[in-house]
């Protein structure tokens, strides 16, 4: 008789932490590939106007952002899909988060990072560029590519205070494929480059990242309202997937992060219309709003655009098991099995 309930207690552990170890790893996980997984769900926008950087077939000839998609996992996790695609002419995809309080509703040219071959400084560009009212940037993600590399930096503004900036670098080369490359910014002291020297570093966790640029559908080139058909069909592109600790937030209680998304010169100081949310149908904002170049943003002010030129992700608090969890129901387990054994 007790070996037969030892069996059927044995049984049950094993049932128990097979049950655990599922409902721990049934969150949904997104490869960061560069391609939509369906995880994704609906867009959270999609592209209002056709592209004024060129109409890219394939990768080559310009540059368009189709539509934005966002995926919390429930674990600390969010990752982010902009579909599209990004000429390899080192123009930058701009990304802007508002995740914490303070940050810069008009961003100023202090902070010094990112600088061309020539070794001047090009974060400037950005100078004076207004978001809509209730964004204040915080963080900045560019990234850009040329010939066969694709590289992204992330950098906390730090409320645009001064010449101080943090932040961490990657890098990734194709592999006999110009179109699709995948890489890691790794936290700790990977740190970006500025003249020389490295600024200081606040990854506390890696950044997944990829593009995938063989997208020769979505948005036409020109001015005009954009196929919003064409731009929802596209399911390659940028992706990324960060820890939100490394936003400001605590997930364990949750938050909101806004994010701001678009196409702009190679030194920050040329923006395209390219914007996701999406702006009225219009050509390229350029600098001063009307598409003339004038140094830096400092005529762009999305609050004269309607809607919001930003996303919404809702960060809920970790509701899901620890990973101790299991553990602890094993534990629990042996202990009743062993008070068993002893009756």
């Amino acid at each position: 008789m007790r070996y037969r309930n030892f069996r059927k207690l044995t049984a049950t552990i094993a049932a128990t932490v097979l049950f655990v170890c599922y409902s721990t790893s049934a969150i949904a996980q997104i490869n960061i590939d560069g391609v939509l997984d369906g995880t994704y769900g609906s867009a959270f926008a999609v592209q209002t106007t056709q592209t004024g950087f060129g109409n890219s077939m394939g990768g080559t000839g310009g540059s368009e952002l189709d539509a934005a998609y966002a995926h919390y996992d429930g674990m600390g996790n969010l990752s982010v899909m902009l579909t599209g695609n990004l000429e390899a002419n080192f123009n930058k995809l701009d990304i802007f988060f508002d995740s914490r309080a303070g940050g810069e509703n008009t961003l100023s040219g202090a902070p010094d990072y990112d600088f061309d071959n020539g070794g001047t400084w090009i974060s400037s560009g950005l100078n004076g560029l207004t978001f809509d009212s209730g964004f204040t940037a915080d963080y900045h993600m560019f990234a850009r590519g040329g010939g066969s590399s694709f590289e992204i930096d992330l950098v906390d503004r730090l409320g645009g205070a001064g010449s101080a900036v943090l932040g961490n670098f990657g890098s990734v080369a194709a592999n006999n494929n110009t179109t699709s490359m995948m890489g890691v910014v790794q936290s700790g002291t990977n740190g970006i480059a500025t003249n020389g020297a490295n600024v200081s570093t606040f990854l506390n966790h890696d950044i997944l990242f990829a593009i995938d640029n063989s997208n020769d559908g979505g948005v036409a080139g020109g001015a005009s309202a954009a196929d919003q058909a064409a731009a929802a069909a596209v399911t390659t592109g940028y992706e990324f997937q960060l820890n939100v600790e490394d936003l400001g937030i605590d997930p364990t209680v949750g938050g909101t992060v806004l994010i701001s998304a678009m196409i702009n010169g190679g030194n920050h100081d040329f923006l395209s219309n390219q914007v996701l949310g999406g702006i009225e149908p219009q050509g390229n904002l350029g600098g001063d709003g009307s598409g003339g170049f004038i140094g830096d943003l400092s005529g762009v002010n999305f609050t004269l655009i309607d809607g919001n030129q930003f996303i919404t992700i809702e960060i809920p608090p970790k509701t899901v098991p620890e990973p101790g969890t299991a553990g602890l129901v094993v534990l629990a387990a042996m202990a009743a099995l062993s008070r068993r054994r002893r009756g």
